[in-house]
């Protein structure tokens, strides 16, 4: 790590204010991006940028993040991208879908919280890099991404308007429809939202077909009332659909996900200096999964397999702000109960048997109590310090439920074969702490520097998968006893702002105790068996890296972006380095101008060579060859109503796959599961 790690900041002082900083801007379906804190920049509340800009090829929500320095997807189809902030990933990022937090329905995560995010339906996306708030739930050691609605702004306009667009491209997309009317009167408003994609299967650099195909379909409906001008109730209502997933890189497709989020919100404003506003919310999330290996492939018919789970979700928070001698606090309360069940079955002449309880009705209930100042230490210095109790239980219901098949196995026999243990009621007591320190130094200088500690609860997969199957290489078992992860971080950054450039240099470190490995069992302490079964353990480990960005504008009409993110990861309890982390990877953009209506240009992403990895891990496929390819965009405004948005991603037809990506089980000529190969796309908006 310390030698990338020198070159990096080397580079990063040799580039001066050449790089871009990171800034919100007003952009074309989403709206207004937002940055917390007041300072000139801030590296670490990472915004998308301006999507006039780039790509508008997003398969969803997670797809979408990538394009943010210091985000990483992790690719297992056509959708469901994993986001991987800092290296960090799952359970230990925040993903709130403006304000509800749904948990995978797949073991295999097929499907991430932010894959269930139709990106074209909400107007915000917020992405804050490491640990900046206390207030979005427990743990959140990588980052907190918010996906946000604002139907109250858009029906200040009274009436019936919105607008409607479709997008295709020439690598799988066959369209991608999307519908959002809005209805405001005086003191109500009613929001329809619709969102349809129909995606074959995409073709590699190499004119392979890749497996990830898929449709989905969303719709939404919200309803606000306004009692007075300063209160809102809100009620909301999602559903979602994705039939017919293909998946290269695992033994099952998905023929069907369904989810529903159910939110009620009500806000407030009060002239008492304690409780000035309040943000209270409640919140159902429930998802169901099916797959399978015969629906949609060909199939050995002695071999049929089929897996159904659940995830159900209730939650809520209650937020108030206020003001102590002019001090600006926040404090609250939020709660979620999580509920996973999920079966694994073998299918039989007709009939469907039981072979392993793969998530025995594992119940996690988190309670978390909140409370963070800003403290202006004068015009130029502010102290943002907090603090955070959880409080989790676990249980599991179905832990000594027989299997049909398998000599009735249980999940209790599946731990105690591991760890020599059995699941039983856990409680946890956990404490985080957030100062950071910011300041003003001159009118283009800011300095910022921050501390906490934040503790990750197991998830119910690390606490009590059991995937129990005659070949122990192909278990998959949970640990029950697993301890929380422990977070002890410190970041540390400048940002550069003058007329026509911006730059910031962020560097972070992070001390982990009891880090959740999922590894490979062979003997290690604390592990019964060495069967290279995929089992969880507590390591100690060290995450670090850095993030340089920076814009500058060339004249009127040209300007330049550059970023570049570096991230290291080490279980220092084996001294080995920990799977599936990027590479150093980053972007060099050029963008033209022209006019308020049109624009166009050009931008190179790229990977070093991942050459670090842990290949005892059974996550890991291997190392990854250096990458770059360009895409090319445009931008074109038809009167005050029409936007046309088009462009061609990965112009020379590279084929190339992301280091974080999973094994490709159903090609032999490709050990990843390589990305889309040259792809033309469109997009056009129409508003009314």
């Amino acid at each position: 790590m310390s030698q990338k790690l020198a070159l990096c900041i080397s580079l990063a002082m040799g580039l001066n204010t050449a790089f871009t900083g990171i800034h919100a801007e007003e952009i074309d379906q989403l709206g207004e991006i937002l940055v917390e804190d007041s300072f000139l920049i801030n590296p670490n509340a990472a915004t998308p940028g301006n999507v006039n800009q780039g790509t508008a090829n997003y398969a969803d929500g997670s797809d979408f993040l990538k394009q943010i320095n210091g985000v990483s997807g992790g690719r297992f189809g056509g959708r469901g991208i994993e986001p991987v902030i800092r290296g960090q990933s799952q359970t230990q990022l925040n993903v709130l879908l403006d304000g509800s937090v749904v948990y995978s329905s797949c073991p295999n995560r097929m499907d991430p919280p932010a894959s269930w995010a139709a990106l074209d339906t909400y107007e915000k996306v917020t992405v804050l890099k490491g640990v900046q708030s206390l207030a979005y739930g427990a743990g959140g050691s990588g980052g907190t991404v918010l996906f946000e609605r604002d139907s109250r702004a858009l029906a200040e306009d009274e009436g019936t308007h919105g607008r409607v667009g479709i997008m295709g491209n020439s690598n799988g997309t066959h369209y991608d429809a999307m519908a959002d009317v809005v209805y405001g009167a005086d003191n109500y408003y009613i929001r329809a939202l619709a969102d349809q994609k129909n995606n074959g299967n995409y073709k590699d650099g190499n004119g392979r077909e890749v497996r990830s195909s898929y449709q989905h379909l969303q719709s939404g409906l919200i309803a606000g009332y306004l009692p007075d001008e300063n209160s809102l109730i809100e009620f909301s209502y999602d559903n979602t659909q994705a039939l017919d997933v293909l998946y290269p890189g695992t033994g099952m497709d998905s023929p069907e996900e369904k989810g529903k989020v159910y939110k009620l919100r009500y806000l407030d404003q009060f002239e008492n200096p304690l409780a000035q506003s309040l943000k209270f919310e409640i919140y159902q999330s429930d998802l169901d999964h099916r797959m399978d290996n015969f629906s949609l492939r060909s199939y050995n018919s002695a071999n049929q397999m089929q897996t159904l789970t659940t995830s159900l979700t209730n939650g809520g928070r209650l937020i108030i702000h206020g003001k102590i001698n002019q001090q600006e606090i926040e404090y609250g309360i939020d709660w979620d109960n999580n509920q996973r069940d999920a079966t694994m079955y073998k299918i039989a002449s007709g009939s469907a048997k039981s072979m392993s309880i793969m998530w025995p009705d594992i119940r996690v209930q988190k309670s978390g109590f909140f409370a963070q100042s800003n403290k202006q230490l004068g015009s130029d210095k502010t102290l943002k310090y907090g603090l955070r109790i959880d409080l989790v239980n676990a249980h599991f219901a179905k832990a000594d439920t027989p299997s049909q098949l398998m000599m009735g196995h249980t999940a209790n026999q599946s731990y105690n074969s591991y760890y020599g243990t059995q699941a039983k009621d856990k409680n946890e007591t956990n404490l985080a702490f957030l100062l950071r320190y910011q300041q003003q130094l001159n009118r283009q200088l800011a300095f910022f520097a921050g501390i906490s500690r934040t503790v990750r609860t197991a998830d119910a997969t690390e606490r009590g998968v059991n995937k129990w199957t005659s070949s122990s290489s192909d278990r998959w078992i949970g640990n029950p006893d697993i301890k929380a992860e422990k977070h002890n971080q410190i970041d540390i950054g400048i940002s550069l702002q003058g007329n026509d450039f911006r730059s910031s240099l962020s560097v972070y470190f992070d001390q982990v105790s009891d880090y959740i490995l999922r590894d490979s069992a062979s003997g290690q302490s604390g592990i019964l068996l060495a069967d290279n079964a995929d089992i969880y353990r507590n390591i100690n480990a060290q995450i670090g890296g850095l993030e340089i960005e920076g814009s500058k504008k060339l004249n009127q009409h040209y300007s330049i972006q550059v970023n570049l993110a570096y991230v290291d990861k080490n279980n220092t309890t084996d001294n080995r380095a920990i799977a599936q982390t990027p590479p150093t990877n980053g972007k060099i953009q050029l963008d033209y101008q022209a006019s308020a209506n049109w624009s166009a240009g050009g931008k190179i992403r790229f990977a070093l060579a991942q050459n670090k990895v842990d290949m005892l891990s059974k996550q890991e496929v291997g190392q990854t060859p250096a990458w770059g390819v360009i895409d090319l965009y445009g931008h074109y405004r038809f009167g005050e109503m029409v936007n046309l948005r088009y462009g061609i991603d990965n112009l020379l037809n590279a084929n190339y796959a992301e280091h974080i990506s999973r094994s490709n089980l159903l090609d032999n000529q490709a050990t990843r599961v390589n990305e889309p190969g040259r792809t033309i796309w469109a997009k056009l908006t129409t508003e009314f």
